[in-house]
């Protein structure tokens, strides 16, 4: 009996792939500095060769974790980059609070059963705790919302 789990090694590749491209390109195109004086490439690396170590830890796991027999669902990627695009389509237009509302709205349906109740709630939250930290703490001159009509 295989010990493999196939949808924590897929999540542990991906994440791999993902941060080992992000760093080479950041490594290629970008100046990485030093530590003191650190260029516009040293964030990007820093955060994929993260993003990977991450990933060889989410791999390395599945192969000792009991064996999974449910299938990869693609379409849960795919509506989670939806929602960041949600948000980057409404907050230009609708400011902060709308782009959240809908970037969670969309966000949640990748959980499968729907429940409007946790998605505004949630929603919510994050309007608020997105206040707290942009416009108290950091002080940003941020339009929380802005109606375009």
């Amino acid at each position: 009996m295989s010990t493999l789990d196939t949808r924590e090694l897929a999540g542990g590749l991906f994440l791999i792939a993902t941060g080992g491209l992000f760093s080479g390109y950041a490594l290629a195109k970008y100046s990485i500095g030093t530590v003191t004086k650190m260029g516009p490439g040293m964030v990007p690396v820093a955060l994929g060769a993260l993003l990977v170590v991450f990933g060889i830890v989410v791999a390395v796991g599945a192969l000792t974790k009991g064996r999974n027999t449910s299938e990869i669902r693609v379409a849960v990627p795919l509506i989670i980059l939806g929602s960041v695009l949600v948000f980057g389509l409404l907050i230009a237009p609708f400011g902060l609070f709308p782009a959240i509302i809908g970037c969670v709205l969309v966000a949640t349906l990748a959980e499968g059963k729907v429940r409007p109740r946790f998605s505004l709630v949630l929603a919510g939250v994050l309007c608020v705790l997105a206040w707290l930290v942009f416009v108290v703490a950091l002080q940003l001159a941020v339009p929380l919302i802005d109606w375009p009509f």
